[in-house]
Order: C-alpha cells, then structure tokens, then sequence
C-alpha cells in the first residue's frame, strides 16, 4: 500500500507539466537556434582578492580626542604663563621709569598737570585728550627690527630693547607701548590672543597618537602621541616664546616696524587696551602702528577674514587676567564657541566645559570696584557675541545659543511658544532658543514641587522607558498585548504649585503610603514642622505625638525605587517639647558615650597591670640569673631553605653554683596552704 501511495504523489507532482510533442523538436534547425558566444570562467588570485574582505577604515578614537583635549589644555595654561610672565616684566618698576625716560618731557608734564591730586590717576575730562595726545607722538616713534642674537633672557632681551631701540621678538613693540602707558598711570593692557591645538582630530592623527600610545606606556606614551609626527600644527608644536622667534633665513632689517612685514606675526598677536573713562569701555590699540583699530581688526592675524584666537586674554598692571575673546571675535557662536573647551559634549568629559572659567576665575580680581567694571564689560560682550545673523549651516544650530531648529530638540523638549520663527533654511522653520520649555511627566513635576492642573492635556507623548523592574514588566506586558506604552509629558505652564492639605486636629495629612511628600520646602503642609533628625520618631512615639516620616526623594538601585528619609513632620505647636526632648537625649547619650569610653580605658589599663605582673611572676621564676633564657635558640634556615627548627640545649651549671643555690633557697614546706595570688593582677 505504501509503495502505491507513493507513485500517487508522484503522478501529482507531474500533472501540470505540458507535454511537448517531439516533431517540434524535429523541425528546429541548427541555424534557427542563437548565437550564444563563448563563456570563460576563470579562478584564480583575482577571485581570491574580489571575495577578501576590506580593510577597516581607521576611525578616530575616543583615547586620542583625550589625548589631544588634554593637550589642548596644557599649551593653553603654558601659553597663558608665558603671557603673565611677559606682563609682569612690564610692571616692574625700574622698567616702568625707562620706559617713562624715553616720552618727551611736554606729554609727561601735560599728564602730570591732570592728575587727581592725592591719586595717581588722570582726571575724567583730560584722559581721553591726554591719550589720543601720546598716541600721535607714539605713531612717529621708530623702532628698527634686528636679528636675534645668543640667547639671553626675556627680560635682558626687553631691557635692550629700552635701551637700543631694536626689537628681536615680536612681542616687543607691545610690551613697550604697555610699559609707557602704565607709566603714565593710564589703565592699560597687554592683549594676548591664543591658538592652541585644534581640538578636531583627524584619522591621520589619531592613528599616529594611537601608536605613540601603544608604543609607550606611562606619561612618557601621552607626551609621544601628544609630539607624534604630524599630529599637531606646525604653530602649536611648542610652547612659550621660543615657538615665535623669526626664521633664521630673515634678513636683518634697519626700516620702522610695520605690522605684518618683518614679523610673521603667529600665535599669539600681541596688542594694548586703554580704558576710555568717558565712554567706560576699553579701546584696542594696534602696537605696532599706535593707531586705534576696531577689534575686529585686531582679533584676527593678516590675511585672513574671522578671528584665529579661540582665546583672548588681557593683562592688567597686577597681572590679573580676562578672557575677553568675545569683543574681538565677529562671529563668536558659530565660529569661535566650536573651537573652545566650552563646545565639548558633557558626556564626553563634564569638566571641560567649566575647566577655564576655573582658571580664569583663579586669576582674576576679586575687587568689589573691578567687578563694576568686569560687569559693564560683560555686559558689553554679551551684546557683541550675539549673532547678527541666522547661522548659514544646519550643523551650527546642533549647539547655538541663540537659534534652534525642530530637529534639535531632545526627546523631552519642545518648542513653546511656536512663534516667532525668526527664520527658515532649507525648508525647515527656526525659533528662537529662548523659547524651548523642559516638559516632564506628574511623578518628575511632583517631585520639583509642582502638580499638573485639572483638564490639562499632554504636551507631548513619548515612548514608556520603565526604569524600576516593575514599570519594565508593565511596558513588556503591554507591548504583547499588542498596546504600545506612552508617557504622558507636561510642560511647567501646565502645573501649579502643590499645596498639601494643613494639619487638622493635631493630624499631620498623609499620602497613599503613609509618609509626607517633602522633595521642596513649599510641600510642607500648613501648621507643621519638619525635624530632620534620625530619633525625632522615637521620641514622638514615646511621647504620644502624631508623627509622619519626611520622604525628600527617591532613590533607584538594582530595579527599585527606593524612598529616602529624612526626619519627621510634626504639628508646629508640639515642636517646643520635641526639641526639648532631642536635647535632653542628646544630653543622655553623650553622658553615656563619656562613661563608655571611661570603661574601655578601665579595661585597657587593667589588662596592661596584668600583663606586667604576669610578666614580673615569670621573670622571678624562670630568668634569675640571666635576663634572656639561654636554654632555647633557634637554628638558622639551613642551605636547603627549610624552616628553622627549635632546639634545647640545657644550661651547664658548675658544681659549686648548685651548692650556692641549695643554701640559698629552702625547700618549700608542703605544710604551708597560705593562698598566693597566682592570677600575677591587680584589682581595679
């Protein structure tokens, strides 16, 4: 029967093939059949090759961004040093009176007469005369450009400048023109501006710092990858002055400095602000042809259209330093902001962003009438770093300040309210950062304090994310249930402060667990009291008084989400005779604390008697003659490094020293039962 089965399926696996009658076949000729051509199929090394896989494409690692973030923040630091040092040599006094030695004796005099009597500070209505005065002078003062010669010292070679009229660095000329006004008691200072390397790596240099690193280990492998060959710019592959000397190829030259023309003016251009008292903002003055410039002029090397300086700090006369980058920088935000430490994700390193504000904040002045003055200055940047225009690219709007688009927008944001858009690229409408509004769920609203009103419909709905075990489980039941989880988000317009109800009766109101809901100050119900202390509770229960515990926040571990709490809340009128009680026992636990510690020093002293009488009992017995027993010693470790083994040898006694001590001792009488203290202690 099986075998008849299985011709049956045979036959139905058959039954749709047409049959194809074989005269057709027999009526085709060779030459009605096509002309198919010639296939070769070759195997050989170039299949080998097309069926290999591809080499990986180096991508830029995580350890050479740290690498070079890290060196990005020690040449800014060193930079910075060799700035206050080349300031503070403008300060000093002898200097200061040199400098004052080459103005003319009618500008002295002239700045002299308008001085505030008793101060040395030109009056309000003079300094601005007095200073474009000196300026007009300074602009025919010649200053001739020679060849570095040996290798003296910063301040030597400034010294020499004073006095030969021959600038060797190209940060002479302002150092001079700082030097002269200080001396004329004018605020003035000495602008750096500062170009460390890029923080933006690219494969190239990450694969070169990435061998530094596995070559070498220590700090010895980060000082290599961060000098690795190629990796860093040419302007940033040293630090300090010596990174700025002219080329030796230069040829000397006798002609007046003109900017930009003996000195290839790198990282970092030097330059002086005078503080105007008129006008209260500081004026940039170009050192090299005295002439006031605009900042933007100033912010940005020869031949180039923004600003190179990601940092620009200026010096004072006390050698205090501000980051004054945004007055010289025309488009801080979108093309300065990107290439600081500021611009560094949190995620990736939440130090950096604070890391020179930290160190700025170190160097600055803390003087209740500089900070007047820094404040009209911030204030005056602020306006300055402000974008005039809409930024041209969609990736400058990823971190701008100022605009943003609805794709940047994270998961918990929206735009509210949605007008004005200020503008539109590329289709897509742009607002105004400003008006981006956190939204949060009840439970994250409950715990800033705030409650959503009555009737409120969500702001935005979002995918479920439990974060306890139990949300998890609950979002898992309902995606097999074929419903997809949302939460529902609410934006602070849509909240209320949350009043909790006041006590009543001497009850304090509780939640659904029984605790009091106490994340901020204005949750505390009306007529209670919080007492943050671990054994208000006890006390009140003790006491017979109404008590609920004070749940401050929550906290989530191993899937829970575990409550915190902080003391208890009390009716207010009961809170006098609690604190009462919580100083009487504290009273009572320190006083026992005291009498702990008294016992322990009892113990310990006893124990120490003991043992020192212990000690005398076998010293009597067993060391009269000697104070070491010289019966035991101990062999050494022997060649085959064994332990070493403990040995007896029996002291040999003379004949007349055993007779000496048989007089000397009586033998004990066994009649005697006088109890002896054989404990060797001391009663305490």
């Amino acid at each position: 029967g099986q075998v008849d089965s299985d011709d049956e399926d045979d036959d139905d696996m058959f039954e749709s093939v047409t049959h194809v009658h074989t005269e057709y076949l027999d009526d085709m000729s060779d030459d009605s059949m096509p002309e198919l051509g010639t296939v070769e199929l070759t195997v050989g090394d170039e299949t080998a090759s097309i069926l290999a896989p591809k080499p990986r494409q180096v991508q830029v690692t995580a350890r050479a961004r740290t690498v070079r973030r890290h060196h990005h923040m020690v040449h800014l630091l060193c930079q910075v040093a060799c700035a206050r040092y080349l300031n503070y040599i403008c300060c000093k006094p002898l200097l200061l009176a040199r400098c004052l030695s080459l103005i003319p004796s009618f500008t002295v005099n002239r700045v002299a007469e308008h001085l505030v009597p008793g101060k040395q500070e030109i009056r309000r209505e003079w300094a601005s005369s007095d200073l474009h005065h000196f300026l007009s002078w300074y602009q025919s003062f010649r200053i001739r450009t020679r060849k570095p010669k040996g290798t003296a010292g910063l301040e030597d070679d400034f010294i020499r400048l004073v006095e030969t009229r021959n600038a060797t660095r190209p940060w002479h000329q302002p150092m001079l023109l700082a030097s002269m006004l200080r001396a004329l008691t004018f605020d003035a200072r000495l602008c750096v501006g500062v170009a460390p390397p890029p923080l933006k790596l690219t494969r190239r240099e990450s694969l070169l710092i990435e061998m530094a690193l596995d070559n070498c280990d220590g700090s010895s492998g980060v000082a290599a990858a961060a000098t690795a060959s190629g990796s860093l710019p040419e302007a940033a592959s040293s630090v300090g002055p010596t990174a700025f000397r002219p080329s030796s190829s230069e040829p000397a030259s006798t002609q007046p400095l003109e900017r930009g023309q003996s000195f290839a003016l790198t990282v970092p251009e030097f330059w002086c602000e005078v503080f105007d008292q008129i006008s209260e903002r500081w004026v940039p003055i170009n050192a090299y042809t005295g002439a006031i410039e605009h900042p933007s002029i100033l912010g940005r090397p020869l031949g180039r259209q923004h600003c190179a300086f990601p940092y620009i700090v200026g010096l004072d006369s006390h050698n205090f330093v501000r980051d004054i980058t945004r007055r010289y920088a025309q488009d801080f935000t979108n093309t300065i902001l990107r290439l600081r430490l500021e611009s560094v994700d949190q995620k990736v390193d939440r130090r950096a962003q604070v890391w020179w504000e930290h160190w700025i904040s170190r160097w600055s002045n803390g003087d209740s009438e500089a900070g007047d003055k820094h404040e009209r200055e911030n204030e005056e940047m602020d306006k300055r770093s402000r974008p005039s225009a809409i930024p041209k690219r969609i990736a400058d709007f990823a971190k701008n300040p100022y605009y943003v688009l609805q794709r940047n927008l994270r998961q918990n944001e929206i735009i509210h309210p949605a007008h004005p858009v200020v503008g539109v690229i590329k289709g897509e409408h742009v607002y105004l950062r400003e008006n981006v509004r956190v939204l949060r769920s009840q439970q994250a609203w409950m715990r800033e304090g705030r409650q959503v009103k009555a009737g409120q419909i969500a702001a935005k709905q979002i995918k479920h994310r439990g974060v306890t075990a139990r949300s998890k489980r609950t979002a898992e039941a309902m995606e097999a249930s074929g419903i997809e989880p949302t939460a529902d988000l609410f934006g602070e317009w849509q909240t209320e402060l949350f009043r909790s109800p006041p006590v009543h009766d001497g009850r304090v109101p509780r939640n659904e667990f029984g605790n009091v809901n106490l994340f901020t100050d204005s949750m505390l119900p009306e007529g209670a009291v919080h007492i943050p202390n671990a054994n208000a509770k006890r006390l009140c229960k003790e006491l017979g008084i109404d008590a609920a515990d004070a749940v401050v926040g929550f906290d989530f571990r191993r899937g829970q989400s575990l409550p915190i709490i902080q003391g208890v809340v009390i009716p207010a009128e009961v809170f006098d005779l609690i604190a009462d009680a919580l100083r009487e026992n504290r009273h009572v636990a320190e006083e026992k604390k005291l009498a702990d510690l008294e016992q322990r020093a009892l113990k310990y002293w006893r124990r120490l008697l003991v043992a020192l009488r212990v000690r005398a009992d076998v010293d009597a017995s067993f060391a009269r003659h000697s104070e070491r027993p010289s019966g035991i010693t101990f062999s050494s470790r022997d060649s085959k490094g064994k332990q070493p083994e403990l040995e007896y040898n029996p002291p040999h006694h003379t004949d007349t020293e055993d007779n000496q001590r048989s007089e000397s001792e009586p033998d004990p009488d066994p009649s005697d039962t006088t109890s002896v203290d054989t404990g060797g202690g001391f009663i305490i």
